[in-house]
């Protein structure tokens, strides 16, 4: 196995006779200075055995390395150099020079023969810092797109997720694990070395980290597990947002599985609350956002549509908010016609039942949901002979509906036929200026024309502003999607089904 160590290399590494490096090279008001002195700790520290690495030997002496050791030559070590030369040079201010004689560029070719002496293969990474960041190497954002910039081609991975180490010289190396020791340099540095391990370990790269600390003993290798749990927290939350349940499982359970294969007892300990119940209610709202209600167990019959109703009114905003207008219209019509067919069960008064999906009248074993929902809309409003429809059957009171507030409206909306201008109109859909909602579903998918619905709601909601608006089309639909469900008497019943998946995805996120 081929193992790769990342660090940088920072003041508290270095000590020269007992005390810290960087003293050697300080005070310096110069680039002279820092020069001279550099020259003349070449020259004496490269013969005799005055200097020593004790972070770098600590965890050489660790099981890290000598367990690793057993099976391969050892790990391959990859040392951040700062260099801030050309950071100061653009300053006036002379004390600055101090901060450059800290950097770790000045000791290269000491640390290059120290490594030498005690067999450990290295590679140097001079990190070069312009004059454009603002703080030098404690600029936070600074050191961060510095690292993001210098890494995306030092260490690369193909499409096996094979990890490639390049150094300037020669060709990639194939190495099998990265190492991250995150305990030297500046704050910002040793930071952002950190963040880009745990961005590879979120995307599944074979990276630990090790943090050397003066009051531990040991120096076990760790996973990062507590704070990629932070990072995915938010992409959780924002798929739930979306209604994306597959995707917040999905990262739900990769972190699980990271935790209880942790390298250490502590990190795997780190809790997650209520971890089968956040899988359970995951996998039912995935469930239930495709109308899929398997194992729910009371919800058959007309149980069962009511809830698909609600299913329907809960998740339709949510296809709204990432405009998939087509997915949207096809829910929120489908909504629409089994409200219609359970006000059709209103207007019955007992005469017909849900058998599962099928809408009966048991006495003429006729399934009304089997007639054009047109049709449907025409009997209700009395223009319509049911015997056309139904045979012997007489489903409801043909006038019922048209004395209903509102009803020749929603008409006009849901099943227009004339070329007025009223009510819901798609106008880039071939001949749609003249069709209601429920006749442009058809030319919608059979042609598969959601590039169609796309470009026209899209384009109202840049209109107005906001999806939500009253006038903008969906937000027309959805409201006349409820007066229906107020029309067969379901509206506290359906709202408090949707408000009990809103109250679930609540209770996920305060568990996450």
């Amino acid at each position: 196995m081929v193992s790769l160590i990342l660090q940088v290399l920072g003041n508290s590494d270095i000590y020269v006779d007992n005390n810290w490096g960087i003293h050697t090279l300080s005070p310096s008001y110069t680039l002279e200075d820092i020069l001279d002195k550099a020259e003349c700790n070449k020259d004496l520290l490269l013969e005799i055995n005055r200097v020593d690495f004790p972070i770098i030997r600590r965890i050489l002496e660790s099981p890290l390395v000598t367990e690793a050791s057993e099976d391969s030559s050892g790990p391959l070590w990859c040392f951040v150099l700062t260099d801030q030369r050309q950071w100061q040079s653009q300053r006036n201010d002379s004390e600055g020079w101090n901060v450059v004689a800290a950097d770790g560029i000045w000791w290269q070719d000491i640390l290059g023969k120290w490594c030498e002496d005690h067999n450990i293969p290295c590679y140097f990474l001079p990190l070069e810092i312009d004059a454009a960041v603002a703080n030098g190497a404690a600029d936070w954002e600074g050191m961060a797109q510095k690292i993001e910039q210098v890494f995306t081609k030092l260490i690369t991975v193909d499409e096996k997720n094979q990890l490639y180490f390049h150094p300037q010289e020669g060709e990639p190396s194939p190495i099998d694990k990265i190492t991250v020791q995150h305990s030297s340099g500046t704050p910002a540095l040793s930071g952002a070395l950190y963040l880009w391990g745990i961005e590879g370990k979120l995307a599944g790269l074979p990276i630990d980290f090790v943090y050397v600390s003066e009051q531990e003993l040991e120096c076990e290798p760790h996973s990062g597990i507590h704070w990629q749990w932070h990072l995915k927290v938010p992409q959780i939350r924002e798929l739930l947002k979306i209604q994306d349940f597959s995707g917040a499982l999905q990262i739900l359970k990769s972190h699980h599985h990271a935790t209880t294969t942790a390298l250490t007892p502590s990190a795997a300990a780190i809790p997650l609350k209520n971890y089968a119940k956040l899988v359970d209610d995951l996998e039912q709202l995935d469930r239930a956002v495709s109308l899929n209600l398997t194992g729910r167990t009371g919800l058959t019959g007309r149980e069962g549509i009511i809830e698909r109703v609600a299913i329907a009114l809960w998740s339709e905003q949510a296809f709204r908010e990432r405009s998939q207008w087509m997915h949207w219209y096809l829910r929120v019509a489908g909504a629409f016609e089994l409200v219609i067919f359970l006000l059709v069960e209103k207007q019955g008064k007992g005469k017909y039942e849900w058998r599962g999906i099928k809408f009966m009248d048991p006495s003429q074993r006729l399934e009304i949901n089997r007639a054009p929902i047109s049709q449907i809309m025409q009997c209700l409003n009395g223009t319509k002979s049911e015997l056309e429809l139904f045979g012997n059957s007489y489903p409801f009171p043909l006038d019922s509906m048209a004395l209903q507030p509102n009803w020749s409206q929603f008409e006009q909306f849901y099943v227009r036929t004339n070329a007025q201008q009223d009510g819901w109109t798609l106008t880039a859909v071939p001949q749609g200026n003249c069709l209601g909602f429920t006749q442009i579903r058809n030319k919608l998918y059979h042609s598969l024309l959601g590039d169609i619905i796309d470009k026209e709601l899209n384009q109202r909601t840049l209109d107005l502003g906001k999806f939500d608006r009253p006038e903008h089309p969906a937000q027309v639909a959805v409201n006349w999607l409820n007066y229906i469900i107020s029309l067969a008497g379901l509206t506290e019943e359906v709202q408090n089904r949707a408000d009990t998946y809103r109250q679930l995805v609540g209770e996920i996120e305060e568990n996450l």
